[in-house]
């Protein structure tokens, strides 16, 4: 392989400031995902000459960070119940609900960290194979 160019570094490395950046700044809402992808490009820059290491590592990451936030609850809502008599509510069970519609009662963090898990295998077996047929197609 051949050394990336100086402006191919440079990009990298503004992207990776950007996506660092922005997940901090946003770190309380949204930014979380794009800090851990940053970091994650800023650890696999050594990497950037083997594509399968490269390609995989971070397929790995966002398939987790995928998986996850598409199980893990994203809303959440308790009912009460006024008892006119005692003047006392009755709160009923907490019921959280994920992006992709999957209703909670209890410890959904479970659920969430398997699915980022599979994805995660899942993610990092695409991208190992997909570099490995691309490596496979420029030896042709």
């Amino acid at each position: 392989m051949t050394e990336p160019s100086s402006s191919s570094k440079n990009s990298y490395w503004g992207l990776v400031a950007f996506l660092v950046g922005f997940g901090f700044i946003t770190g309380f809402s949204i930014g979380i995902p794009f800090l851990l992808v940053g970091v994650t490009l800023a650890v696999l820059s050594p990497f950037r000459s083997r594509p399968r290491v490269f390609w995989a590592s971070l397929s790995l990451v966002v398939g987790f960070l995928v998986g996850y936030v598409l199980v893990a609850p994203f809303s959440c809502s308790i009912t009460a119940r006024s008892n006119p008599s005692t003047g006392v509510e009755d709160l009923s069970r907490e019921v959280c609900r994920s992006l992709i519609g999957i209703e909670y009662t209890g410890s959904p963090q479970t659920a969430a960290l398997i699915a980022g898990g599979v994805l995660a295998v899942v993610g990092a077996a695409a991208g190992w194979i997909a570099a490995e047929r691309q490596a496979q197609a420029n030896h042709q």
